[in-house]
This record gives structure tokens, C-alpha cells and sequence, in this order.
């Protein structure tokens, strides 16, 4: 066999293997730049995490406890591991003695509106609905009308075929079903509310 028939005696001749590393310098730096950075920027995060979720929790004079992120109070521990909760300030006495006497969970000093005042605005928002669901009726009764069972008439310058025309009735069915979902919210609205 000769050297050109590709044996790999003496004489053979050399082929360039095509390798990542094969590359010229320039560009073996700019592909693996961008590998190198990522893998130092991660190799340091978990410590600048670590460093940042720290807390601490420092008792004062008074044995009050406070939870901070930096430890540079007087008393101050660093708590490892997580936190579920963190206790909050106890209620005063003076609104322990109102709350456990009133009713509901609106505070004693909310404004509170009598019967009667209240029945008219119940009165008044019940006909605001009312309006609303006989004006969304028509607007339906309306559009239906114009859909005419999903073939409505075409406009004159529109045939049954038409891009114009499909888009005119995909817009018309659209209206349709956001209408009938209004009608649905209104005489949920207006169903007696159960407490």
C-alpha cells in the first residue's frame, strides 16, 4: 500500500483532525471566556447568598427580641437554619377589652350606617343592576340578531368569503359569548348574598 492510500505506516500522510482545540487562539479564548466567567460567578454566589440571608436576632435591656439581617446590635446571635414565623408585637389591653365585646370583626371606632340608610343604598344598587342586565340584554338580542345563527348577511363590500367578512363574524361571535358572560356576573351580583 502507498502512503496516499491513507496506511498508517511510515510516510502516511498527516491529516488535520478537526478538533474543538483545533481552533485558532483568538477564538478558543472567545468561546471558553464566557464558560469560565459563568463557572466563577457561580462558584462565588452560594457565599454572597450565604453571607445575605443571614440572621440575627438581638435581645435589648428590656428583653425586647429583634430579627435584622446584620448582627451589629448588643446581644446579638445568629439564628442557622430557616425561620417559619416570626412572632409579631402583642395586642394592647385596651383593644383586647373592645374586641372581645363586639360583634363581627369591624373595630369599635369603624362608622356604622343605619337600616334605613342602608336599604336605600341596597335599593339603589339592586336598580343600577337591573339596568345594567336590561341594557346587555339588548346589546345580546342585538348581536344575535347580527349573527344570524353564524351566516349574518354580508356588507356591501364584503362577500361570504372574504377575509373581511370571516373577521366580521369572528368578532361578532367574540361580542357574543363576552356579552352572555356580563349577563352571568350581573345576575350573579344580584343574587342575595348569604353571610
Amino acid at each position: 500500500m502507498s502512503a496516499q492510500s491513507g496506511s498508517f505506516g511510515q510516510g502516511a500522510p498527516r491529516t488535520l483532525a478537526l478538533t474543538p482545540f483545533a481552533r485558532p487562539k483568538s477564538m478558543r479564548l472567545a468561546l471558553c471566556l464566557p464558560l469560565f466567567l459563568a463557572i466563577a460567578g457561580s462558584a462565588s454566589q452560594p457565599a454572597a447568598a450565604q453571607q445575605s440571608d443571614a440572621i440575627w436576632v438581638c435581645v435589648d435591656d428590656k428583653g425586647h427580641k429583634t430579627f435584622q439581617n446584620l448582627g451589629t446590635g448588643h446581644g446579638c446571635r445568629r439564628i442557622d437554619g430557616l425561620i417559619a414565623t416570626i412572632p409579631g408585637t402583642a395586642p394592647s389591653t385596651a383593644s383586647q377589652g373592645v374586641s372581645g365585646s363586639s360583634r363581627g370583626v369591624a373595630p369599635a371606632n369603624f362608622p356604622r350606617v343605619d337600616r334605613d340608610t342602608q336599604r336605600v343604598r341596597d335599593t339603589d344598587r339592586r336598580r343600577i343592576l337591573e339596568e345594567e342586565l336590561r341594557v346587555e340584554q339588548d346589546r345580546l338580542a342585538r348581536l344575535k340578531g347580527d349573527f344570524n345563527n353564524g351566516t349574518p348577511r354580508p356588507l356591501t363590500e364584503e362577500t361570504v368569503g372574504s377575509p373581511t367578512y370571516r373577521e366580521r363574524v369572528q368578532h361578532l361571535l367574540e361580542d357574543i359569548e363576552r356579552s352572555e358572560g356580563y349577563i352571568a356576573s350581573l345576575k350573579r351580583e344580584m343574587t342575595p348574598q348569604r353571610y
